[in-house]
């Protein structure tokens, strides 16, 4: 018998999050589609239910580059009472301009949006979490944090940790997914004594989603010629693992790690770094207020 789930997905306005979304719901989970505007949110869930009438379905949106934008969201997610079992953060942005974009509030954009979102709602979304018998947070990261990835190295400078100086795309992307992994294991820790756990996962190369980030012949080759390679993944193979995550039950109750494909992956010995993730920690707490 399968045991339904509350789960809230971020970015399920299109790409991964959308077919993860429907993927969920299509299996009786209650799902919370959460877009970044109510007229993407509407259009996902108009499809959905068009394929699949009778899932428990909900569209909400909020944009995840305003940090009062997510405060107003958390705030009335927790008003409603209702427990989260899964908060799964989808949402995201890989820049591609190498023009360096902020925020609303003076932040660097794929910071903001990848890293200092997800820590700000899922701290003022933890009341809805402990409704839950065992909930968990689930957040995308990728292996191109690690050494050796294509384009420029990971490089996180604390005194520096919004590229102010020398700013590019590729570094801000990974720098960003290194950051999602020092909060996830961070977070971990910290609900060490909480029926809550914390994990990354990498949904793998995904060109044909990736495609949407790109202009010109880059947009054509992630289209049409790179789902053919054989490091791409599937749209459908990603998804698989973003729902194992989300309600696999060989996985309840295990914290802490970084998972593709469906089963732990080593991450970088710097995402390992204890004293770094709480350093980011404490960062985060001071660009979202939480402090």
């Amino acid at each position: 018998m399968i045991v339904t789930k509350t789960v809230l997905v971020t970015g399920g306005g299109r790409g991964l999050g959308r077919v993860a979304a429907e993927k969920l719901a299509a299996v009786r989970h209650r799902v919370i589609l959460v877009a970044r505007t109510p007229a993407s949110a509407g259009a996902a869930f108009a499809e959905i239910q068009q394929r699949h009438p009778r899932v428990r379905l909900e569209a909400r949106s909020v944009d995840l580059s305003s940090l009062a934008h997510v405060r107003a969201f958390a705030t009335a997610e927790v008003e409603r009472g209702e427990p989260i079992d899964v908060l799964f953060h989808i949402g995201g942005v890989m820049q591609t301009s190498k023009n360096r974009r902020v925020t609303v509030d003076g932040y660097e954009e794929t910071l903001a949006v990848n890293v200092l979102a997800p820590f700000l709602l899922t701290a003022l979304l933890q009341s809805a979490l402990a409704r839950s018998e065992s909930a968990r947070v689930v957040a995308v990261s990728s292996r191109l944090h690690l050494p050796g990835s294509r384009g420029e190295p990971v490089d996180f400078d604390f005194d520096d940790p919004q590229l102010e100086r020398g700013y590019n795309p590729d570094r801000a992307y990974k720098n960003s997914k290194l950051a999602v992994l020092w909060f996830t294991y961070e977070l971990q820790r910290r609900l060490a004594l909480r029926p809550i756990t914390a994990n990354a996962v990498c949904p793998g190369f995904v060109p044909t989603t990736a495609a949407a980030s790109t202009t010109g012949f880059m947009r054509l080759a992630m289209s049409y010629v790179m789902p053919h390679m054989p490091f791409a993944a599937s749209v459908d193979e990603a998804t698989d693992g973003l729902v194992f995550m989300a309600v696999d039950p060989s996985i309840e109750g295990v914290g802490g790690k970084f998972f593709g494909e469906c089963h732990p992956i080593e991450s970088s010995p710097q995402s390992l770094d204890a004293d770094q993730a709480r350093r980011f920690w404490e960062l985060a707490e001071r660009l979202t207020g939480l402090r």
